[in-house]
């Protein structure tokens, strides 16, 4: 009996050891999400963890040993470890030379991990690739014969690089059919080689091309990429999502949307944070579209506007209502009285508005709650978003101003119009005054928002609540609603003022697992450097106590 149960064993370790698919796939989770994406060009990372987990696990057997260094080249800042490789690589002088033949069967390792390449990153500092001699360039070249330097490539960023960089020598070596996203950012778009040179090879370079991402924070000087985008764009007739973030060139002319659009013949995200000059311009006059088969298969498109709360006149009317995504840039205070009633007035007329985002500048930017009820009472939304800035709470008012935000999204209007039922609620985690919303704000939100899954919001756990509740009182006169809360994801600040009492992890845990049934996760809010992380390990173990309730809750146990 020992020994089969050995053998079966056994077998299904030669099993597991053997199917390479499986492998691949546990390897791959220690590569960073945003190394992976599909769509997203920030292939930079700035931790090497990951390249040293991968390393360390391909040294525990054989069998790990080439899925986890195939998973290690799968990402590169530079080209200077690969071409280390080739045994004809030669440093001379501080330039790198290659003597003999590009297949040379010692370069064994060399066309392997050519072939692993999946994403590059060419930056303007830090790892930066070793310049290679006139003479390497022109081996190179020669010795591949049309043959793309990295054939699995699918993803490439160039970061700020200069002109003449041997980033831009490489550049026709490494294009190749299999690259479906390409971004360029930094002050090289004011350049002419980018535009002359750069941009059109990889457009003609990569026919498969699915994404593309412009961004420049700066001012871009050259204003020819107005005129240039849409001719170099043409040919790009798989292009699915195009992203122009150039909040600070205010030299957009007013026809270019007009000729850029019928280029996006397949274009099903686009994302524009592009300005006329002073935010203004006639567009009504010389752009219309929508009835003549422009984006047609436009499934996403956002539009940032930097005219403080009011919808900026650089977009037509006409893709305006294409919309599915504002996004509001404010750098004053919204504490007056109807300030955000322009915008409301025209989203409204945005039937497939989904989401709306505002921005404040500084956390010096006060919001008052009744500004937002308006966005949420009268839009149909599935996200709203107040990422950053302060919002205003009275003294004395439970829910530190949230509560206003959570009445408006979630009351009935009675007039019987169905919206969409608010699912991301994402709230600033400073307060005027620092009156923070209690516990008891949780309770509320777990009663009246039916239909949120994602809630971002700060609290402070010392104040359970107004008239002296506690988290027994709070337990003691919950009554199960209706309709559980359907809350999945929790991000929290805490601003507690007192230190925690070894009960409060327990009780804690069991008013969240008992008010948020369906809760997946509570995490800390990470977004913010300035926020004190004192309580950040507290909340962890509270959450290992939830944890461990709901799983024996599911399975029917008492805890």
């Amino acid at each position: 009996m020992a020994s089969s149960t050995s053998a079966g064993t056994g077998s299904t370790q030669e099993m597991f050891f053997g199917r390479r698919e499986i492998l691949n796939l546990i390897f791959k989770i220690f590569v960073p999400v945003q190394l992976q994406a599909t769509t997203a060009p920030d292939t930079t990372s700035s931790s090497l963890e990951w390249r040293k987990q991968l390393l360390n696990l391909s040294l525990v057997s054989r069998a790990f040993s080439d899925p986890a260094l195939d998973c290690l080249w799968t990402h590169l800042d530079s080209l200077t470890p690969l071409l280390k490789l080739h045994p004809g690589m030669r440093d001379i002088d501080g330039l790198y030379y290659f003597i003999g033949d590009i297949d040379d069967p010692k370069a064994a390792r060399f066309h392997r991990y050519a072939r692993a390449v999946r994403s590059i990153a060419f930056n303007a500092g830090g790892n930066t690739t070793h310049p290679i001699s006139l003479a390497g360039m022109s081996w190179l070249g020669q010795q591949l014969k049309g043959r793309a330097l990295l054939p699995g490539l699918q993803r490439v960023q160039f970061k700020d690089p200069n002109c003449d960089s041997v980033h831009m020598g490489l550049l026709p070596l490494i294009l190749s059919p299999s690259i479906e996203t390409v971004g360029f950012d930094g002050s090289f778009l004011s350049a002419n080689t980018f535009h002359t040179y750069s941009l059109p090879i990889v457009c003609g370079g990569a026919p498969q091309l699915k994404h593309l991402l412009l961004e420049e924070y700066g001012v871009v000087s050259h204003t020819g990429i107005w005129g240039s985008l849409p001719t170099i764009l043409r040919p790009l007739q798989r292009l699915e999502s195009l992203t122009l973030l150039l909040p600070n060139t205010l030299s957009m002319p007013t026809a270019f949307l007009y000729q850029l659009i019928p280029n996006l013949r397949n274009i099903t995200s686009l994302y524009l944070d592009t300005h006329t000059g002073s935010h203004s311009g006639s567009w009504n006059s010389v752009f219309a579209f929508g009835g003549t088969g422009e984006l047609q298969c436009l499934t996403s498109l956002e539009l940032v506007n930097r005219s403080g709360p009011n919808v900026c006149p650089c977009y037509p009317a006409s893709l305006l209502k294409r919309a599915t995504s504002m996004v509001f840039h404010i750098s004053t205070s919204l504490t007056g009285s109807n300030q955000s009633r322009q915008a409301i007035e025209t989203l409204s007329t945005m039937k497939n508005l989904k989401t709306v985002k505002i921005v404040p500048r500084t956390r010096e930017v006060v919001i008052a709650p009744d500004n937002l009820k308006g966005f949420l009472r009268s839009l149909s939304l599935e996200t709203f978003e107040i990422r950053g800035g302060t919002l205003f709470a009275e003294n004395g008012v439970c829910g530190g101003g949230l509560s206003v935000l959570i009445d408006a999204a979630y009351a009935q209007d009675g007039e019987g119009t169905i919206r969409r039922p608010l699912r991301s609620l994402h709230t600033p985690i400073w307060r005027h005054t620092y009156h923070f919303p209690p516990i008891r704000t949780l309770v509320d939100i777990a009663r009246n928002a039916i239909g949120l899954h994602h809630l971002s919001l700060c609290i402070d756990s010392t104040w359970i609540g107004p008239n002296n509740q506690t988290l027994k009182s709070l337990m003691e006169t919950w009554e199960e609603p209706a309709v559980p809360s359907t809350l999945r994801h929790l991000e929290i600040a805490d601003f507690r003022t007192s230190n925690f009492e070894p009960a409060e992890y327990r009780d804690l845990a069991r008013l969240l697992d008992t008010i948020f049934p369906n809760l997946e996760s509570l995490t800390m809010i990470d977004h913010d450097p300035t926020r004190d992380k004192k309580w950040d390990e507290h909340w962890k173990l509270i959450e290992e106590y939830r944890r461990m309730r709901r799983s024996l809750r599911i399975h029917g146990l008492s805890f």
